[in-house]
This record gives C-alpha cells, sequence and structure tokens, in this order.
C-alpha cells in the first residue's frame, strides 16, 4: 500500500469523501466528525494492510505505529538497536542468533577456537624481545603495586584456605605461565595503557584502593581509569533492560566510584565500544582531564 501523503488527493475509504489535499486538516476533520476516529486510527483499520505495518526487524512479529500517518521503521527502541542479530559465525560460518551482539561465535567451542587462535597470533606477531619485556614489565609492576597496597601475593598466609596440594597446582601452573610467557590483559586495556605510554605519563596498572581493583591510576593527576567491558558492566547501547546480575555489576560500579571520589580521586570510566569504535572521543577525555589536572 502506497504510504499516506497529506500533499496528494484524499478519498475516504468508509464513505467515500473526497478531498484535493490534507494540508490543512479538513481530512483529519471529516475523519473525526463523521467517523469518530482519529487519522492515525482510519489509516491503521482502513488505509494501510497488516503486512505494511510490520516491525523491520526480521525477528519481531510486532506492529509499528505511525508518524504523520507514514508507518515507522521498527516497533521499540530495542528492534532499532538490533536491527538484525542473525550473523555468520567467525569460525565455522553458521548463521546464529544472540542477543548480545558482541558475541562473534556460535558456540563454546567455536568461542575456544576463536580464542585459542587469536592468541596464537598475536603471540606469534611479537618478537621474544618483546615478549620478554612485556613480561617483565608485568611482574614488576605486579609486584611494585603490591609493596604499596600492601597486599599479599596468592600463596601467603593461604595455607588455612588452600591444601597444600591445591597450592603445589597454582604454584606449578604459574611456572608454566612463566615458562611460556603468557600472559593476560584485556584488549581494552592495552589500548589504554599504550596510549598513556604515548602520552608519558606515570601511570600504575590495577590499582588497589580500600580493597577494590581499578584498572589505571594517575598518581600525579590523582586521576583513575576504568576500562568497562560493554557485556560484564551493561552498556545502556547493547543492553537497555540489564539482567539481575548486570545491575548487581552497576551497583558494584558505582561503589567503586563512590570510593575512588571518597579518597580524592577524579574518575573515568570508557566502554568497550569506545574504545574500539570511537578512540578519538575517548582520547579527548584523557587529553582534557590532564589538561585541567
Amino acid at each position: 500500500m502506497k504510504p499516506y501523503d497529506a500533499k496528494e488527493s484524499q478519498e475516504c475509504n468508509i464513505c467515500g469523501f473526497q478531498i484535493s489535499h490534507n494540508k490543512q486538516g479538513r481530512f483529519t476533520s471529516h475523519m473525526k466528525n463523521e467517523h469518530g476516529l482519529t487519522l492515525d486510527e482510519y489509516l491503521i483499520k482502513h488505509h494501510y494492510k497488516p503486512g505494511d505495518l510490520k516491525c523491520s526487524n526480521e525477528l519481531c512479529e510486532g506492529e509499528v505505529k505511525l508518524t504523520r500517518g507514514k508507518p515507522n521503521s521498527y516497533c521499540c527502541p530495542s528492534c532499532r538497536q538490533r536491527k538484525s542479530r542473525l550473523r555468520a559465525c567467525e569460525v565455522c560460518s553458521t548463521e546464529f542468533d544472540n542477543e548480545d551482539l558482541r558475541v562473534k561465535t556460535c558456540s563454546k567451542d567455536c568461542k575456544k577456537l576463536l580464542k585459542s587462535n587469536s592468541a596464537k597470533l598475536w603471540h606469534e606477531a611479537m618478537s621474544a624481545e618483546e615478549k620478554e619485556k612485556h613480561f617483565k614489565k608485568i611482574i614488576t609492576k605486579t609486584a611494585k603495586t603490591r609493596r604499596e597496597n600492601k597486599t599479599l601475593s596468592w600463596n601467603s598466609g593461604k595455607t588455612d584456605v588452600y591444601s597444600e596440594e591445591t597450592i603445589e597446582k597454582i604454584r606449578q601452573a604459574t611456572l608454566k605461565q612463566m615458562e611460556n610467557q603468557v600472559f593476560q590483559k584485556t584488549r581494552i586495556e592495552r589500548v589504554i595503557e599504550e596510549h598513556l605510554q604515548e602520552l608519558g605519563v606515570e601511570y600504575r596498572y590495577s590499582f588497589i584502593l580500600k580493597k577494590r581493583q581499578y584498572d589505571f591510576v594517575l598518581p600525579n593527576q590523582n586521576l583513575i581509569i576504568e576500562c568497562d567491558g560493554d557485556y560484564w558492566h551493561a552498556n545502556p547501547k547493547f543492553y537497555p533492560e540489564p539482567a539481575d546480575w548486570q545491575i548487581e555489576r552497576i551497583q558494584i560500579d558505582q561503589e567503586k566510584n563512590e570510593i575512588a571520589r571518597s579518597n580524592g580521586y577524579q574518575m573515568v570510566r570508557f566502554w568497550e565500544d569506545d574504545i574500539l569504535n570511537n578512540f578519538e572521543y575517548v582520547k579527548s577525555i584523557i587529553h582534557d582531564l590532564l589538561a585541567t589536572t
């Protein structure tokens, strides 16, 4: 059905009333006075067919509303944000549907394989010197942070918590990690850290304050930077209605914000989506904060 246009001639599908246009609202007044209908009610019942009002999201069966007599594309903001959740798995190319738009694989097996391949490519791209330098840097920073914050290492005073067998397993796993030079830091944390290094500012990674862990602290500026994953911290852009566990995570983040502020620190949080897809915005915020502090 052709969309309604107030500039074109109108004919009432109920009584046959005709008028050259509806720019001045005479056709609308006819609907109200003669049939007791608003223009939208008339168009939905007597002008458009059901298929004309179907939501454009292929996974939704809802009907859309009208704006100036023309059907909207989507029935709600969620459908607009999730134009299509169907996508191809990056490992096996199988089409799958998942409400989390950041999921790239169709199954746990494919997820493990993708993660393994990504880690392998990352390590292969690094030279032996880069690996050794990076690994020593992490060890040095971790030890320095523990000394400054007076936090114990994993095996200090844990004999009453872990069995000797468990402690030995942890020790062997740590030794294997050191031997293979396998180290983990989230992608968005690496991006922020590289930019801080480019700026030449002093910072510490994995900062502990009042038994809470923060990603980066810039001691000279009393500034704390947090890198929030979209899924784990419930980015409202992707999760307008967070799950219960995400709400708990939001509350924890708010508590951390208050702890930082009450101890004289300025807090700034960056979403994963902004760090990866809008980094110029992130850099501008960091530069402004450094300039003002």
